[in-house]
C-alpha cells in the first residue's frame, strides 16, 4: 500500500511539471541552422488540430518586409506547436505565439510535414520580437525574462560545460545589430 501511495504521489508531481530545456544558441548559430531569416509582420493567426488529431498547431501568416537569408514570397505561414482548438488548449513552454500587427525577425526552416509552412529554429530563440524604445530605436529580443511570460513558465537554459541549468533570459539587441550579425554570419560561410 505504501509503495502504491508513493508511486501515485510521484506520478502526480511529475505530471504537474512542465518545462522546456534549451541549449542557448548565438545569432550566428541560429543563422547557420536556419534556411531562411526574415524581418516580418504578423497579419493573421489561427489554431487547428493536426490531421491525426493528436496535437494543436498555431499558424501565423506573416508579410515579409525583408529576407536576410534565403528568399521567398511576400507572405509566409509559420507553424508552431500549441494553441486552442475545439475547446482544448495545449501550451508548449518555449513557444511564443504572435498577434496580428507584431513584428519579428524570424529564424526559420521549412516544416518537416511538407505542407508549405515554416517552423521557428530553436523555439523562442529564433523568434526575435521587434519593439520600439521611447527614443524610437528598434530593439529585438528573443526571450528577455521581463518581457516574456514563457520564461516564467519553465524555459531553462542548459550549460553543457558544467551541466548546469538556469532560467533562460534570451538576448536583447538593436534591430540594426541583429541584422548586421546575420549578414556577417552568412558572409563568413
Amino acid at each position: 500500500m505504501r509503495r502504491l501511495m508513493l508511486s501515485l504521489i510521484s506520478f502526480a508531481l511529475l505530471a504537474s511539471v512542465h518545462a522546456t530545456t534549451i541549449i542557448p544558441m548565438s545569432v550566428e548559430r541560429l543563422t547557420e541552422i536556419s534556411t531562411h531569416v526574415a524581418v516580418a509582420h504578423a497579419s493573421k493567426t489561427w489554431s487547428a488540430w493536426n490531421p491525426q488529431h493528436t496535437m494543436i498547431c498555431t499558424y501565423t501568416e506573416f508579410t515579409v518586409e525583408n529576407w536576410l537569408k534565403g528568399s521567398g514570397q511576400g507572405a509566409i505561414t509559420v507553424k508552431q506547436p500549441g494553441g486552442t482548438a475545439e475547446g482544448y488548449t495545449q501550451h508548449v513552454a518555449g513557444v511564443r505565439p504572435w498577434s496580428a500587427g507584431e513584428s519579428a525577425v524570424l529564424f526559420l526552416r521549412s516544416s518537416s510535414t511538407g505542407d508549405g509552412t515554416f517552423t521557428v529554429s530553436g523555439l523562442m530563440q529564433g523568434n526575435f520580437r521587434v519593439r520600439y524604445s521611447a527614443s524610437g530605436a528598434a530593439m529585438a529580443d528573443n526571450g528577455v525574462a521581463t518581457q516574456s511570460k514563457e520564461v516564467e513558465d519553465g524555459v531553462q537554459s542548459f550549460n553543457p560545460a558544467d551541466k548546469s541549468l538556469s532560467s533562460y533570459t534570451g538576448s536583447r539587441l538593436s534591430l540594426d545589430e541583429l541584422e548586421r550579425r546575420v549578414r556577417a554570419s552568412i558572409q563568413t560561410r
